[in-house]
């Protein structure tokens, strides 16, 4: 620390300030405006020459790179140049204790070589110490001195990610999904902005305009029609794109159909044939319930009828095979599985978010607490499944045991 009657000065200045503001208006507001000043003109004054220090052996490391670096450059090849340049103080602990001092370079092919500023000890004088700039550069290997001159880029960022190929598949997946999503979205909000005569009539100019420039193309070519005819193309080539997103929510609305049929059957029988009072928070819970049972575990019935929907392979293009084949893997047991567990999570998520945040069901009281039972029913024959995979109990073994006891019970 220099000059310390700078301080000294200013602090004088400060508390005639403070006093003159007492005596004249006897009110003391500056007091606490600065203090805080002086409190920061202090501190950068303490480390004011520290930085000063800093400044000059960058200045004179600066100045030895500039001599050397051309030279140094050209033994690595010709077509090798400087990027960019950085000074760097290597620090440990809480104090800061310099432990090197380095001018980094950052060259064209990405490599680093970085000049070291030496500090020496005094053999005369232990408590005085000199620098030393090492003329030879060495190439950079440090991770932590890398990161403060390599050039942050997205794409560098993406590149040092290191994932597993199963979640990049699923990343692609979820972008296609998220794209899939984004282009129907789209499309309804157009058919509930415009009507759908205004969009079917939007949709048929659109063919016409297509086939028409396709035509004239065939007949003769011509640069700004097959521009007009690529730019016009670009929907059906969306279309395409989301084809596969179109098949998946296909089979899944197949599978909410097909499994939800058979427990509206027994709601209705129930309430029609048997003339049973059931309420309608009771005939969600036992189509909810009954519905999901089915879809997860009626996988051969809910395939079965898959391959007679408008998904199956009608042997007459090639892709219908691929369409099915999706269709029939999507519709998995595991699958479907997945799928009931994260509609169910979604709901009350979205339900106990509104209950908490603004006092009210989702829909009402009684459906909610609906769901909620059905998504328990589900969990509890699940388990059910999954433990009856440990009992050590066969069905032929059980009922000869039952007949023989029957038997030998009539003969005595």
């Amino acid at each position: 620390m220099e000059k310390p009657y700078i301080i000294i000065i200013v602090l004088l200045a400060f508390i005639g300030v403070i006093l003159f503001e007492y005596l004249y208006f006897n009110s003391y507001h500056s007091l606490i405006i600065l203090s805080f000043s002086f409190l920061f003109i202090l501190i950068y004054w303490s480390f004011y020459p520290l930085k000063y220090n800093e400044k000059v052996e960058e200045y004179m490391m600066n100045k030895n790179v500039n001599l050397r670096l051309h030279n140094d450059i050209k033994k690595l090849g010709e077509d090798i140049y400087e990027k960019k340049r950085k000074f760097y103080m290597e620090t440990k602990g809480t104090y800061g204790v310099v432990t090197g001092t380095y001018m980094l370079v950052l060259l064209s092919n990405n490599d680093i070589l970085e000049y070291e500023l030496k500090y020496h000890t005094s053999k005369d004088n232990q408590k005085s110490t000199y620098c030393e700039f090492i003329k030879t550069p060495q190439k950079c290997l440090s991770p932590n001195r890398r990161k403060v001159i390599e050039t942050k880029s997205f794409v560098n960022w993406l590149s040092n990610i290191k994932l597993s190929s199963r979640t990049i598949i699923f990343i692609i997946i979820f972008g296609f999904f998220l794209f899939g999503f984004s282009i129907i979205s789209f499309i309804g909000y157009l058919y509930v902005k415009f009507g759908i005569i205004k969009s079917l009539c939007f949709f048929t100019v659109y063919i016409i305009t297509y086939l028409i420039l396709q035509e004239i193309i065939n007949y003769k070519k011509n640069k700004i029609l097959t521009i007009a005819s690529n730019i016009l193309s670009l929907p059906l080539s969306l279309f395409f794109l989301i084809n596969p997103i179109v098949i998946i929510f296909f089979s899944y609305l197949l599978l909410i159909v097909y499994s939800t049929i058979p427990p509206m059957m027994i709601v209705l029988s129930l309430i029609f044939l048997f003339s049973v009072d059931l309420s309608i928070e009771t005939s969600v819970f036992i189509v909810l319930a009954l519905s999901s049972i089915i879809g997860a575990y009626g996988e051969k019935f809910i395939q079965r009828m898959i391959k007679k929907s408008p998904l199956r392979n009608w042997g007459n293009h090639k892709y219908e095979e691929f369409q099915e084949e999706l269709a029939l893997y999507v519709t998995h047991k595991s699958n479907i599985i997945f799928f009931i567990y994260f509609v169910y999570l979604l709901y009350l998520f979205v339900s106990n978010f509104i209950l908490i945040q603004y006092n009210r069901p989702l829909i009402s009281v009684d459906i909610d607490n609906a769901v909620l039972k059905s998504f328990l029913v589900f969990l509890a024959f699940s388990n059910m499944i999954n433990k009856s995979k440990e009992v050590d109990m066969k069905a032929e073994a059980l009922l000869g045991r039952m007949l023989r006891l029957m038997k030998f019970h009539n003969s005595d």
